[in-house]
């Protein structure tokens, strides 16, 4: 973090500890564009909404903050005493098995690191074939063979790691489901604040969601926000 995010940051800081959390969250919303995947960043913009009670969004900020950092037992923390106090709430349906991978590796390793692996042995493939052809014909061919797999192997992985999450969260006090994507189709299920889904499509500000007990309905856009930040 440059020297301009800190000095925001540590601003943020100071009027979260005097209890100013509004002006604190406004401090790091004005970061969160550059820094969407510093989980220290998302852990304290969940603190912010958690103390002005708008626990739909400490929900998203701490899940997100886990998405980058799996081992951030903090957020994890905070987590856990959000969805105690959201009793009402639906759950996301289960992750697939590629994205407990991803999350897997990345409590190993960020994408960054996995990927500079990755051509570290390209590398080391390269040197090893100009050893072979100039100086030492006698360099066994496995070393660079194994080498190139290694290589393919973690930019798989690096791959994997990226996160692909497509679950959203209910950051109203309510949520109406529709049976088309108009309010003036028929209602199918009313969902609490902190209710989570996984967004199977979207329908201008509609989007289609599929619940943790299997049903599908639209919900208006506006009252979910999905745990992973859009991208430009």
């Amino acid at each position: 973090m440059g020297t301009d995010l800190t000095a925001v940051a540590d601003s943020a800081k100071t009027l979260y500890d005097l209890g100013r959390y509004s002006e604190a969250l406004e401090k790091y919303q004005s970061i969160y564009a550059s820094q969407a995947e510093n989980d220290v960043l998302c852990y304290n913009m969940g603190n912010c909404y958690a103390r002005m009670g708008e626990l739909g969004e400490a929900k998203v900020y701490f899940e997100r903050a886990l998405i980058y950092a799996p081992n951030n037992t903090d957020a994890q923390h905070n987590l856990d005493w959000i969805n105690l106090r959201l009793t009402d709430a639906l759950v996301a349906p289960k992750e697939e098995l590629l994205q407990w991978i991803g999350q897997w590796e990345r409590s190993v390793m960020s994408t960054e690191g996995w990927t500079y692996a990755a051509w570290l042995f390209l590398v080391a493939t390269v040197v090893l074939l100009v050893l072979r052809r100039t100086k030492s014909r006698s360099l066994n061919w496995r070393w660079p063979l194994t080498t190139t797999v290694m290589a393919f192997i973690l930019l798989g992985m690096s791959y994997l790691s990226i996160p692909k999450i497509k679950t959203a969260v209910v950051v109203e006090r309510n949520s109406y489901g529709y049976s088309e994507p108009s309010s003036n189709s028929k209602r199918l299920v009313l969902l609490s604040e902190g209710s989570a889904g996984t967004i199977l499509g979207t329908n201008n500000s509609w989007v289609y969601v599929e619940l943790g007990d299997g049903r599908l309905a639209w919900f208006n856009g506006e009252e979910w926000e999905a745990l992973l930040p859009p991208t430009d």
